[in-house]
């Protein structure tokens, strides 16, 4: 039998990604079991451990970890936890609530005008199949969403949108054919610091949310069918977004953490063009520029791989340098290492000097 094609190291890891997804998400758009089927004994909501939104109007004992009333006084010791704390604090405290929104904040310039935002979810319902041997059988069958919604922003000095909240606070737009879903969008003028910072004048922070705002089933019936599983989303702007600058140092949050410091100068061609709330961001870039910023429940980010490098004349084996007899040998074998060290610095000094500083290779999306 010919050899098996070998598979290299990042294809295994994004394998093990994907399957880990699905483990604990459920299926995306364009997944093979994106019309999946599931045992009918099993509820979606604890066959998937994470990315779904419960109706917003569910009451409180009904949206809530199943695994909450576990007891289990018999295997961890009744002193557990802070002396101060009672059995009923530790037990509300490892409360699994589910989330009935998740959102995503980002900047953009004074000339945007427009967002499209594409969502994507899935829908289970209980149905009855027919089995192999001519039986029946209940299964949860899952029906793969996706609905695009555009929605204006609101530039200085226009008039709010009419479509608002009830209270007037943003604007808030229906998902089409959803049953209930709803987007919110929250905008906001930014501070003196944020143009301290060098952000362009008249940016604006925006924040989107994806509600969960179907009616609740009635008491005693299943709610799953009113869950939005997989639930994400992802905005496109008419114009690119904005790097979101690190405003802690500006406000004497971290300014004095060395960690902190070190890591935005080695991570300043690396800017975020997003954050989450109660769910993680990504965005892409074309050409250096990020025109889509989107949720994801499974966050990852490239580490690059360190290559060592071997400056020529330089000695390194322990065992050599041990036998060094004094200063003049020890110059000739480590003298050419701190030499390369002195040159690379000069190039990194030359290079920040440079018009722009140190550009940033463009990104693909």
């Amino acid at each position: 039998m010919p050899p098996a094609a070998a598979v290299s190291s990042p294809a295994v890891r994004d394998r093990l990604a994907a399957a880990l997804e699905l483990d604990l998400v459920g299926p995306g758009p364009d997944d093979p079991l994106a019309a999946e089927r599931l045992p009918g004994r099993e509820r979606p909501s604890n066959w998937y451990l994470t990315g779904f939104l419960v109706p917003s109007g569910l009451p409180p004992e009904r949206c809530a970890d199943d695994d909450e009333d576990d007891d289990f006084g018999a295997e961890v010791p009744g002193q557990a936890g802070l002396l101060e704390e009672s059995s009923e604090d530790r037990k509300a405290a490892k409360r699994g609530w589910f989330p009935s929104s998740i959102g995503l904040s980002f900047l953009v310039p004074a000339e945007a005008e427009r967002l499209a935002v594409t969502v994507r979810w899935g829908d289970y319902a209980q149905e009855t199949v027919e089995t192999a041997e001519g039986g029946t059988k209940q299964v949860w069958r899952r029906t793969p969403r996706m609905m695009e919604v555009e929605t204006p922003l609101v530039r200085a000095g226009d008039a709010r949108d009419a479509e608002t909240a009830d209270d007037g606070a943003a604007p808030i737009r229906d998902v089409p054919d959803s049953g209930g879903l709803q987007l919110q969008v929250v905008e906001r003028a930014l501070d003196a610091a944020a143009a301290a910072a060098g952000l362009p004048p008249g940016a604006r922070a925006v924040s989107v949310f994806l509600v969960n705002r179907r009616d609740p089933p009635p008491d005693g019936e299943d709610p799953e069918p009113a869950y939005a599983f997989q639930a994400g989303f992802e905005v496109r702007g008419d114009r690119p977004f904005l790097a979101r600058p690190d405003l802690r140092g500006m406000r004497g949050g971290a300014g004095d953490d060395w960690d902190e410091r070190v890591a935005d100068l080695q991570y300043a061609d690396t800017p975020e063009y997003a954050a989450g709330h109660g769910v993680s961001a990504d965005w892409a870039l074309t050409g250096g520029i990020c025109r889509l910023v989107r949720t994801t429940w499974m966050p990852a980010a490239e580490v690059e791989k360190t290559d060592t490098f071997d400056p020529p004349g330089v000695e390194l084996s322990m065992e050599a340098l041990g036998r060094l007899a004094g200063a003049a040998e020890i110059e000739a074998a480590l003298g050419p290492l701190a030499a390369a060290y002195r040159a690379w610095i000069a190039e990194r000094r030359a290079e920040v000097a440079a018009p722009g500083g140190m550009p940033r290779d463009p990104g693909s999306e």
